[in-house]
């Protein structure tokens, strides 16, 4: 699987070239996957690959399970002599800070498709085509083919000239930048921790305790059934535990480490989980 492209911080001597495109970037994190030969999904983040859409660490989940869910994997077997010779590159959206309404904003936003055919990744139009043919969105463009020399690349290094968000009320959180040759930039506004979310030392029990509610519980049952699946302890788990790992990241993490043990969350995830599905049936 090939690797997630660098994307340096935006500099006014950011070497951008050509006709640029620029799209909002939400907070989150990169995520990437390949449809194997056998018609599997392997994803990996920027530190390993080769998991399965579940086993992902948590604040990567719902981007996997989006993407599981979306795609035609036999359609796309079928399509190309080799699927694993194309690796797809997206952003696993989650709350870092600024507040996004998560139910509205997709889990993943494909940005980037590179081929082994061509040994590069395709340019932002070829790639924004790829996902639309996959049914997987991707972030909305601010600009499109503007030429470099009629941008005013300055704009996104000062907060407050950031271009108002397609989702939340406010100014988007960054921008990615890229040109055709390759180069790109992001681009990001001041974070603020999620209120209430000092890192105070709280056990794995107390947080499931407080985020696992009957009300998240029932609105993922609901969406299980309404997909013909069956909501069983594990998958109600699996998926409460990555609504709470996306739209709680900053109580759930701290410099990009989890303040508790994640197999003791998900454990005491599962319990509540299990005690619910028993007094509903």
């Amino acid at each position: 699987m090939q690797a997630v492209p660098e994307t340096p911080e935006l500099t006014l001597s950011s070497d951008l070239t050509g006709h640029l495109w620029i799209q909002e970037l939400p907070t989150g994190g990169w995520l990437r996957f390949q449809v194997t030969a056998g018609g599997g999904l392997e994803f990996g983040t920027p530190e390993g690959t080769g998991v399965t859409a579940t086993a992902v660490p948590p604040p990567y989940r719902r981007a996997a399970l989006q993407v599981r869910g979306a795609i035609d994997r036999e359609a796309m077997r079928t399509a190309t002599d080799d699927p694993a010779a194309i690796t797809f590159v997206g952003r696993a959206t989650w709350n870092d800070g600024i507040a996004y309404p998560w139910q509205e904003l997709p889990a993943f936003l494909g940005t980037d498709v590179w081929t082994d055919e061509r040994a590069q990744y395709l340019s932002p139009d070829m790639a924004t085509s790829a996902f639309d043919r996959l049914g997987l969105p991707t972030p909305p463009a601010i600009v499109k083919e503007q030429p470099a020399a009629h941008t005013d690349i300055a704009r996104y290094t000062e907060a407050e000239e950031f271009p108002s968000s397609a989702w939340r009320d406010g100014r988007a959180a960054g921008v990615l930048i890229r040109d055709k040759t390759g180069t790109r930039a992001q681009a990001w506004r001041p974070r603020v921790t999620e209120a209430g979310s000092a890192h105070d030392a709280q056990s794995a029990e107390s947080l499931a305790e407080q985020y696992a509610t009957e009300a998240r519980l029932a609105a993922v049952v609901d969406r299980l059934q309404n997909a013909g699946e069956a909501p069983s302890v594990e998958t109600v788990r699996d998926r409460v535990v990555a609504d709470i790992a996306r739209e709680h990241y900053p109580v759930l993490y701290h410099d990009g480490a989890p303040v508790v043990s994640m197999r003791a969350f998900e454990s005491a995830v599962a319990e509540t989980v299990h005690r619910y599905l028993a007094s509903e049936s």
